[in-house]
């Protein structure tokens, strides 16, 4: 345990005299994580809830992880946005399985009569994130219209994050002192979540 507190120590240090780097890999992971293509290789989490730890524990400050974080959110979806705008309506065509002219015309329909709410919701699903700001775009979404309920749902998307990491951020040195007073019983929760995550996984697949 000594040895984990030494490891957080140094990097909390390091942290605190490198903030403007620490707040720039924060922006630029919000971004590349929903941008069409790239975000299916960067999984926002990495930045979300490390960022918000680092601010409960006083090393960052939260008001700038949480601009960042939802700035960076919504200018990654923007970009994918104008690249379905641009380029999207090439990647349709009859031989094409997924992107044929019947799903083009079944995707128009749908963002016709659910469009905003499918830009809002989106950002609490996971992986449909990744593509909807550039299927919007593809279907020609008015910008506007796109850009307030995706502010919307990055803000509340990244935001469950944000509240969760912060809080055990700010209980550090209580989770700890658990940790070290009640090891066998962490130990036996932390398993019994594994086998449930487990279960889970497999019935669901």
């Amino acid at each position: 345990m000594e040895f984990i507190n030494t490891i957080a120590g140094q990097v909390s240090a390091f942290l605190s005299q490198h903030e403007l780097l620490s707040y720039t890999v924060l922006f630029f992971g919000s971004y590349f994580e929903t941008l069409i293509g790239v975000g299916f290789f960067v999984y926002g989490e990495m930045f979300f809830i490390p960022g918000a730890l680092l601010a409960g524990a006083g090393i960052l400050n939260i008001w700038i992880v949480t601009s960042v974080l939802i700035l960076g959110g919504v200018l990654g979806d923007s970009s994918s946005y104008l690249i379905g705008r641009r380029y999207g309506i090439s990647f349709f065509n009859e031989h094409n399985k997924i992107f044929n002219h019947t799903n083009y015309q079944r995707g128009l329909s749908f963002f016709e009569s659910h469009g905003t709410k499918a830009i809002f919701l989106s950002r609490l699903l996971g992986p449909v994130s990744w593509i909807t700001p550039f299927l919007a775009g593809t279907y020609g979404v008015p910008y506007t219209k796109f850009l307030g309920y995706n502010i919307a749902g990055v803000t509340v998307g990244i935001g469950q994050f944000l509240i969760i990491g912060y809080f055990f951020g700010s209980s550090y040195d209580t989770i700890i002192s658990v940790i070290k007073d009640d090891a066998v019983v962490v130990g036996g929760v932390a398993l019994l979540v594994l086998v449930v995550f487990y279960v889970y996984k497999r019935n669901r697949s």
